[in-house]
């Protein structure tokens, strides 16, 4: 009998420090995504992508911030097709302007702003994208292909 009340007791007493602690770690197991790091987008001139149709290379374009990087890289998110990606180094909360020239005769203007995550989040305190235009109008967030479309 008294085997019994120990069984008994030791089982409790593992179900009871098995449940201390559980609202000090809800956040460990979270992975939170960093800040914006890249700006996709997909750049067309008459319903085609200018990079794809060989009407622009990566050396033709300029940015007016010398912060900013641009690439040219195929995304599967786009159906394999070319996007000019920028990263700031820069980005944090914030409005961000930027004038994209493509060659002498294209070019179009970016301007992103960015706010932090609510504090009381887990991943509080990260800055995102909260508004973005392009050419001085507004884009709908969130976009789901990670890509932007810019229509020369």
């Amino acid at each position: 009998m008294t085997l019994k009340r120990l069984l008994f007791l030791c089982f409790s007493l593992c179900l009871l420090l098995s449940c201390l602690n559980s609202t000090e770690d809800e956040c460990s197991t979270v992975i939170c995504e960093g800040g914006p790091s890249i700006l996709g987008f997909e750049i067309l001139q008459d319903g085609e992508n200018v990079f794809d149709i060989g009407t622009y290379s990566i050396d033709d374009v300029t940015i007016d911030d010398t912060n900013s990087q641009v690439v040219l890289e195929s995304l599967s998110s786009i159906n394999d097709l070319p996007a000019l990606l920028i990263q700031d180094l820069d980005w944090t909360v914030g409005t961000f302007e930027y004038t994209v020239s493509l060659g002498d005769s294209d070019s179009f203007s970016i301007r992103s702003t960015f706010q932090l995550s609510d504090e009381s989040e887990c991943c509080g305190g990260i800055p995102f994208l909260s508004a973005i235009e392009i050419n001085d109008v507004a884009v709908s967030l969130p976009i789901t292909s990670g890509v932007f479309t810019v229509n020369l």
